[in-house]
């Protein structure tokens, strides 16, 4: 059985761009709505039980202030408002810093395609299934199960070099 070859010169840096970008908003999106749901249920037990985060964290961790640490780092978010958005807005960012990534490691791989004369892809050919049946005009019933199906197979060990 022939294989169709074809060879690869490059690929699109910016439909990487888009397929990544894409790709890391959706899996941002589910992490804030996991995080989120996560987030308030830990906090309904937290407040049922009457700890704080901060109680949880000196009973692992004695002596340790996460509000202290962060207020000296300069990030005395709290766990308001504005610490959310800033989270949200650091999300998004990084989003297209790595969708801009794979892009630029995209580009690299032309360079690298466009140096080495392209990569050579191998197709198998479709596999077909054809079912061969007959409806009856007059009664428009199919006849008594005359079903022939008929299957292209393929394999590498087959493959003879052209």
């Amino acid at each position: 059985m022939k294989v169709e070859r074809r060879l690869l010169k490059s690929i699109s840096e910016f439909s990487i761009f888009k397929y990544v970008l894409v790709a890391y908003l959706i899996f941002f999106i589910l992490y804030v709505i996991i995080f989120a749901v996560i987030g308030l249920i830990g906090w309904a037990v937290l407040s049922s039980s009457g700890m704080t985060f901060q109680d949880v964290i000196n009973n692992v961790m004695p002596g340790m202030n996460i509000e202290e640490m962060l207020g000296t780092i300069g990030l005395n978010l709290g766990g308001g408002v504005i610490g959310i958005v800033i989270f949200i807005i650091v999300g998004l960012i990084a989003s297209v810093f790595a969708a801009g990534l794979a892009a630029f490691t995209t580009w690299i791989l032309n360079v690298i395609l466009r140096i080495i004369g392209g990569i050579e892809l191998r197709f198998a050919p479709v596999s077909f299934v054809r079912e061969n049946t007959t409806i009856n005009v007059h009664t428009g019933k199919a006849p008594e199960e005359k079903t022939e199906k008929v299957y292209q197979n393929y394999s590498l060990e087959n493959e003879k070099e052209s």
